[in-house]
C-alpha cells in the first residue's frame, strides 16, 4: 500500500495530467471530509456524484476536464494505491458512470444522484426536528458529513443494513448526533445548527422590511415555544369525536349535525355568524375546521366515516404537541410567495398584541414588492394580492381559535394558543425544507 506521495507517482508515471486530477480532487475531498483521518463512503460519493461532475458543467468550470470518466478512473486508482479499494469500486461502478454521463443534464443528474444515494446506505435522513437542506451552510454541511460517517459505520459493524432501510434506527443515530453537545461550548449540535439557519432566515431574499421584522423575531424563534396551558378547543373536541370508529358522516358526506351544532357553539367564529341551517355545509367555518384536520394529517375519511390518522390519535390528549403539530403543518414550508406572506402575518402578529389587518397587508405588500414576488405571468403581486392571501391565512387562524377578533373585525390579535402556533410556524420555516411524509398539495397557490 502507498502512502499518497507514491501513489501519485505512480500515477504520473503513467500519465502526468491524470496524477494531477487525481491528486486535485483528493485535496478538495480532504478539505470537507466528514472525518479528520479517515476517508469514508459519504466523501467519495460526494466527489464523484456531486462534486465532479457538477465542476465540470458549470459555466465557470466548463470543460474542465476532457474526460469526466477518466478523471474519475484517475481518482479511483488513486484509492486502490491507497487502499481504499471498496471505494475505487465504487468509483468505477455502473451507477457512477451513469451519473458522470448525465452531468450535462441537471435534472436527468439529479435524479439519478438521489437515487444512488438512497440507495448507499450512508445518506443522513431527515428527522423529527429537521429536514437537511440541499444548500446548507458550513456547520449543517459538516454535521451531514458526519452523519454519514456515523451511519457508515453502523453499517460496517452490521447494526445497521447496508441497504438504505431501517430507518428508525438511523434516524435514531442521526438525532444522537445532533443532539450531543458541541466541542467547544455548552449548546448541542443542533443548537449550532438552528443558530447557522437562523443567521440565513433573518438575512431572508433582500426585503429590509421583512429583515426587520425577523431580527426582532429571532429570540422566540430561537427558543422552543411553551403552550402555558393554551388550547385548541374545537379542533380538539373534533379529533375526539373522530377516535374509534370515528364519525358518521351524512349521506352527502358531512359531518353529523349533532356535532357541527356542538362545534359550531365552541367556535368563536361560528358566534359572529346569524345561520338558519345545522349542516355542515351551511357553518363555513366548521367545514373550514375539517378541511384542515385532514390537510394537518390527523384525520381522514374512510367510506362513510371520518377516522383518526395514527398523528391524531397520538395527539388529541397532548396539546402541546397538538400546537407544535398544528404550527408545523399550518405553514407552507417552499421558498415561494405564500410562505413568505405567511411569514410576514404571523411576525407582525407577534409584535402587535393588536394591529388592523389592513395594517399587516401593508407590511405583506411592501415584503412583497422588495422581495420582487411576481404571478407566472410576470405580473407583480400587490395590495390586492397582499390582502386576499393574508385575509385567506387570517381566516385559517381565526377558525383554529389561534387569532381574537373584535366583533367588526378591525383589529385582531394571537390568543394564547396562536402565539404558541405563530412561533412553532416560524420555527418550522427555519428547520424543515419539505414534509418527507406529506405529499399532498397545498390548499392555497397564490
Amino acid at each position: 500500500m502507498h502512502d499518497l506521495d507514491s501513489a501519485l507517482e505512480v500515477i504520473r508515471a503513467r500519465d502526468d495530467t491524470a496524477a494531477k486530477h487525481a491528486h486535485a480532487l483528493w485535496h478538495v475531498m480532504r478539505s470537507t471530509a466528514a472525518h479528520p483521518t479517515k476517508v469514508t463512503r459519504y466523501d467519495v460519493q460526494q466527489m464523484v456524484w456531486s462534486t465532479l461532475p457538477q465542476a465540470h458543467a458549470s459555466p465557470a468550470g466548463e470543460g474542465a476536464f476532457d474526460d469526466l470518466h477518466e478523471t474519475c478512473e484517475s481518482f479511483a486508482e488513486l484509492l486502490d494505491l491507497l487502499g481504499h479499494t471498496a471505494y475505487a469500486r465504487l468509483c468505477r461502478a455502473r451507477t457512477t458512470h451513469e451519473i458522470l454521463d448525465a452531468a450535462g443534464d441537471e435534472r436527468r443528474h439529479r435524479e439519478l444522484v438521489a437515487a444512488a444515494w438512497r440507495a448507499s446506505g450512508v445518506l443522513p435522513p431527515d428527522t423529527p426536528i429537521l429536514t437537511w437542506s440541499d444548500r446548507g451552510g458550513p456547520v449543517e454541511s459538516a454535521l451531514h458529513a458526519a452523519a454519514g460517517r456515523l451511519l457508515e459505520e453502523a453499517v460496517e459493524a452490521g447494526t445497521l443494513p447496508a441497504d438504505g432501510s431501517g430507518e428508525e434506527l438511523r434516524v435514531g443515530l442521526v438525532m444522537r448526533l445532533l443532539t450531543s453537545p458541541e466541542a467547544d461550548g455548552d449548546d448541542t449540535w443542533f443548537v449550532k445548527l438552528l443558530d447557522e439557519r437562523l443567521d440565513a432566515w433573518t438575512r431572508g431574499q433582500g426585503s429590509q422590511t421583512r429583515r426587520e421584522l425577523m431580527v426582532r423575531l429571532r429570540p422566540e424563534v430561537r427558543r422552543a415555544p411553551e403552550s402555558d396551558g393554551a388550547e385548541l378547543p374545537a379542533l380538539t373536541f373534533l379529533l375526539s369525536e373522530c377516535r374509534g370508529a370515528g364519525a358518521r358522516l351524512t349521506g352527502s358526506g358531512y359531518l353529523p349535525t349533532a356535532l357541527v351544532t356542538a362545534l359550531a357553539e365552541l367556535m368563536p367564529t361560528c358566534r359572529e355568524l346569524v345561520i338558519l341551517g345545522r349542516s355542515e355545509s351551511q357553518w363555513p367555518p366548521v367545514k373550514l375546521l375539517r378541511e384542515m384536520a385532514t390537510d394537518f394529517g390527523l384525520t381522514v375519511r374512510n367510506g362513510t366515516r371520518l377516522q383518526l390518522t395514527s398523528r391524531g390519535a397520538a395527539l388529541v390528549d397532548d396539546q402541546d404537541t397538538l400546537l407544535m403539530t398544528v404550527g408545523e403543518r399550518l405553514m407552507s414550508l417552499d421558498r415561494t410567495a405564500l410562505g413568505v406572506i405567511e411569514e410576514v402575518v404571523l411576525a407582525a402578529l407577534l409584535l402587535e398584541d393588536r394591529m388592523a389587518p389592513s395594517r399587516i397587508f401593508e407590511k405583506v405588500a411592501y415584503v412583497l414588492a422588495e422581495e420582487g414576488w411576481s404571478s407566472t405571468d410576470g405580473t407583480d403581486y400587490g395590495p390586492t394580492h397582499a390582502a386576499e392571501v393574508g385575509g385567506w391565512f387570517l381566516r385559517r387562524l381565526r377558525v383554529l381559535d389561534a387569532l381574537d377578533a373584535d366583533w367588526t373585525a378591525r383589529r385582531v390579535g394571537l390568543t394564547p394558543a396562536g402565539r404558541s402556533i405563530a412561533r412553532w410556524g416560524l420555527r418550522a420555516r427555519v428547520l424543515f425544507r419539505h414534509r418527507a411524509d406529506d405529499s399532498s398539495p397545498r390548499p392555497f397557490a397564490p
